[in-house]
């Protein structure tokens, strides 16, 4: 009679978790396959093939040689533009598998079957989530993420075995030495380890405070011993001289301003969850709503988590968000740079993400009879809102803008003879000549060709494509870029790039209408 049911609970497991790993790839489907690169993915893509291992020691240089190795690995197999897709679908699978064992982890933990399934489905659809599946040379990101989430789940198999036991340090170095891999990775991913962290202290809902305390110390060292041995590694890679330390690398010193900043610029992107920020003007209303929501919602959670059980409870979970955001940001933190990216803030947003759906859980026990039901629900809407708004988002400021720029530099391609030895000059766009309807920073909706050294490596790639069996393309032709027009007749070929702004949908409609002529034109010879 009771194998029954476990066979049905195993089976349910199975079936959400594969369902959890399909979730990204149907989000981002759209844009995974569309032609277009970012600024770095061109540049990355050469050094790859012409350069070999320039990329791995810039990347060591800044304290991530394993994520050297793997974009230089892949962008190697990439080959060109068109396998930028592989690197996109490499990230969305990563992504997959980060939902599934998230979801996994969470019913391990304690977190009802449905609540799980939303919770994991909506931390692989934020902002963070989907410049990763944005962006190519991210990709590797993603794979730090699953690292940081093997971490807790290596700890916490070392926490299920009895006091004393040596297997318990064994399965915690074996978490240390995963932590430490995910950070030589990508620093900030590796953080995302908080993000279990902090929906096992949710969910444990009788622990004392004690022993949630002792809890947190414990994963929290593991965290620590992990990012100090990655720490030690690059040190020792940088005195015996195998890599060379980049300027980058430095410390902030100004704790106070930096946490200032920290809760003026970079908590309230957090707080916003799936709606993004727009750089280019004021916030948007929903931008505003979203963030009001969260404080309220996570507020009114912890209320009632202390109205259930007492002082215990409010402390519990207020301590546990300060401690678990400030563990998911504290690589950011410790750095000089101020540069609030959403690829830098997956760990803190899911930390409130976290909270944000244990709030809800907390909200629908206020009616005992359907509150389960109400809290799935609610969670469930934002659930989809965050997969329309993800799939949205990640072909409208990342695909098309990006690949619109690249139908303009191939429309100037085409013009070019390499017989002829011509004269090009590339009239670089500016960030506020997007053509996306919103732009954050360097990520969504921003602008790739609007420097110099951009549209000279999106030149060499196209010339590369339209003319593959011309030796020595790029002495056949002068290049130049700048922000002005130049002299009339001065050059053959003059690639504007600042077409990018005009208005009435005309151009991006007569650009769109190229992308299927483009791959079969552009890599013809005249």
């Amino acid at each position: 009679m009771m194998g029954a049911p476990f066979t049905q609970r195993r089976a349910s497991l199975g079936w959400t978790a594969a369902l959890l790993f399909f979730v990204p790839l149907a989000t981002y489907w759209s844009t995974i396959f569309h032609r277009y690169g970012m600024r770095d993915d061109y540049a990355i893509l050469r050094e790859a093939r012409e350069e070999p291992g320039k990329i791995l020691k810039v990347c060591s240089s800044i304290g991530r040689p394993f994520y050297g190795w793997l974009l230089e690995t892949s962008t190697r197999a990439a080959g060109g533009i068109d396998g930028l897709c592989w690197m996109r679908l490499a990230a969305a699978v990563c992504l997959g598998l980060l939902g599934s064992s998230l979801f996994l982890l969470l019913v391990q933990e304690g977190w009802s079957l449905p609540i799980a399934a939303l919770l994991a489905a909506s931390l692989t659809l934020t902002p963070s989530a989907q410049v990763i599946a944005s962006w190519a040379i991210c990709w590797p990101q993603a794979l730090a993420l699953l690292l940081g989430t093997g971490a807790f789940a290596l700890a916490s198999r070392g926490m299920r075995c009895p006091p004393g036991a040596r297997a318990r340090w064994g399965w915690w170095l074996l978490a240390a030495l995963t932590m430490a891999s995910a950070t030589l990775t990508y620093q900030a991913s590796g953080l995302f380890y908080a993000v279990l962290l902090a929906a096992s202290l949710t969910v444990r809902r009788d622990d004392t405070l004690k022993e949630t305390l002792q809890r947190m110390a414990r994963h929290l060292c593991v965290m620590g011993v992990g990012l100090g041995l990655a720490f030690l590694t690059t040190q020792i890679l940088y005195v015996t001289g195998v890599f060379t330390r980049s300027p980058r690398i430095a410390f902030e010193t100004h704790w106070l301003s930096k946490a200032g900043w920290m809760v003026t610029d970079v908590l309230p992107h957090v707080l916003a969850l799936i709606v993004l920020d727009d750089t280019r003007g004021t916030p948007s209303v929903g931008y505003l709503a979203m963030v009001v929501l969260t404080l309220t919602t996570v507020t009114l959670g912890i209320v009632l988590e202390g109205r259930r059980a007492g002082a215990t409870g409010y402390w519990r979970w207020l301590l546990g968000l300060v401690t678990l955001s400030g563990a998911a940001w504290c690589v950011s933190f410790l750095a000089g740079e101020r540069w609030p990216t959403y690829r830098t803030l997956y760990a803190l947003t899911g930390v409130w993400t976290v909270f944000f759906a244990a709030s809800l859980v907390n909200l629908g026990a206020l009616r005992p009879s359907r509150g389960q039901q109400l809290a799935t629900a609610l969670l469930g809407v934002f659930a989809i809102a965050g997969a329309l708004l993800g799939h949205r988002q990640s072909f409208e400021l990342f695909a098309a803008p990006q690949g619109r720029e690249l139908a303009l530099m191939e429309e100037g391609v085409r013009q070019i003879a390499l017989a002829k030895h011509p004269r090009v000059f590339v009239i670089t766009a500016r960030q506020n000549d997007t053509s996306a309807p919103l732009r954050y920073l360097d990520e969504f909706g921003s602008v790739s060709i609007d420097t110099e050294w951009v549209a000279k490596e999106v030149l060499k790639m196209l010339l590369a494509e339209r003319f593959p069996d011309v030796q020595e393309r790029n002495s056949l032709y002068r290049f130049a870029a700048g922000a002005s027009a130049p002299e009339p007749r001065a050059y053959d070929v003059v690639i504007d790039m600042r077409r990018l702004r005009q208005a009435g949908g005309d151009f991006h409609a007569q650009l769109d209408s190229h992308d299927a002529s483009s791959r079969k034109d552009v890599r013809s010879t005249q």
